[in-house]
């Protein structure tokens, strides 16, 4: 009898075992299929986007013997937009107002700025390439319940109105350089997951935004998007290491993220040196507080981002940030030689409007 018990006892568990690893298989397929959503619907807006037209080339500044030119790639960070955020000014005390038409306004000014810099101010500069490191929160998402919140109130049509703002953006920018690489990586706004699945770098909003940007921009011939299946990556620049990712993964302490900073840069910084590969800069976003700090193991550099302030930050611990966005320029032998970081806010020009952004909505575009 208490062998009949101990069989049936067994068969049950076994077969609760069983229920359970097929709820696993399932749930692993179901994550593969969504995995690939993002990827599959990217393949199928090919056809239902439209490129843009590239611009004439610039006028090709010219140089005699007696000017001493200096040859650079000039980086431009491109992150923190959260460009679907709407920010009313009386949740932040009359510090700011943000929504998708103001970050249009911004981006231009950045754009406009970035053009005035290195065509008209540094007149004895040449750059030839330009290289745009795109790494993430373009948008604000989903991970807080924003999209509801959000300026178009649905993540398809937020994505691709920030994804044409990235690529007017680019189309802009191409006509004064020979070659344009623009590398795109995700950040943690943008996740659909609960918490970071580092195996899912493109289940992700700003993925899609990248791909959306990359397909409006592929008829610009001296255009070309990076978009790797990673969180971070080691880039080449004229020779130097520039480790790239978000952020996101760095731990603060007391508010203070330079503690967790040192810690990561301190182990990349061995782990890259174990295979011969030198780090000189860290790239990150993120923290929305333009930062810059050098040590041995090599230099920090942390992006602003467009709105100043939010609720969240208002509220929490009384932020507010100086919107701007980073350039610097890269020299063969010694790196990094100048940086400009560009404030993007201008009231009295956003109180007008863009100028020249203007945006096609999904309903639309689908329409056509």
């Amino acid at each position: 009898m208490q062998t009949d018990e101990r069989i049936v006892d067994l068969e049950a568990k076994l077969l609760k075992v069983t229920n359970e690893k097929a709820e696993l298989r399932r749930d692993y397929k179901a994550a593969l299929l969504n995995r690939g959503i993002y990827r599959a619907l990217a393949e199928e807006m090919q056809a239902l986007i439209t490129p843009f037209d590239a611009l004439p080339a610039a006028e090709p500044r010219h140089y005699t013997s007696k000017d001493r030119v200096v040859d650079e790639t000039l980086v431009i960070h491109l992150s923190d937009e959260h460009a679907d955020e709407v920010v009313e000014p009386h949740k932040v005390g009359n510090l700011e107002t943000f929504n998708f038409p103001i970050a249009l306004c911004r981006a231009e000014n950045y754009v406009d700025s970035i053009i005035d810099w290195t065509q008209h101010t540094l007149t004895n500069h040449r750059f030839k390439r330009a290289v745009i490191l795109s790494n993430g929160d373009h948008t604000s998402g989903q991970i807080h319940n924003g999209e509801g919140r959000s300026y178009h109130g649905n993540m398809f049509k937020n994505a691709l109105a920030i994804g044409q703002m990235q690529a007017l953006m680019v189309r802009d920018l191409a006509p004064f350089f020979e070659k344009v690489d623009v590398v795109c990586l995700s950040g943690n706004h943008g996740r659909r997951t609960e918490k970071k699945n580092y195996d899912g770098a493109r289940d992700n909003w700003d993925y899609m935004i990248s791909e959306i940007a990359s397909m409006h921009a592929r008829d610009i011939k001296n255009v070309k998007f990076h978009i790797p299946d990673c969180w971070s990556l080691i880039l080449d620049i004229e020779g130097y290491g520039f480790c790239v990712a978000h952020g996101d993964d760095i731990k603060s302490w007391n508010g203070i993220p330079y503690y967790g900073i040192e810690r990561k840069t301190r182990r990349l910084v061995s782990l890259h040196n174990s295979i011969g590969k030198r780090v000189h800069y860290f790239v990150f976003g993120h923290f929305h507080a333009m930062t810059m700090a050098a040590d041995l193991k090599g230099e920090t550099i942390i992006n602003g981002a467009f709105p100043a302030t939010d609720p969240y930050s208002y509220e929490s611990f009384s932020g507010y940030r100086e919107p701007m966005q980073l350039i610097h320029g890269v020299h063969p032998k010694y790196g990094i030689t100048w940086r400009f970081p560009v404030k993007i806010k201008d009231e009295s020009r956003e109180a007008r409007g863009p100028r020249r952004y203007s945006i096609l909505l999904a309903d639309d575009a689908f329409e056509a």
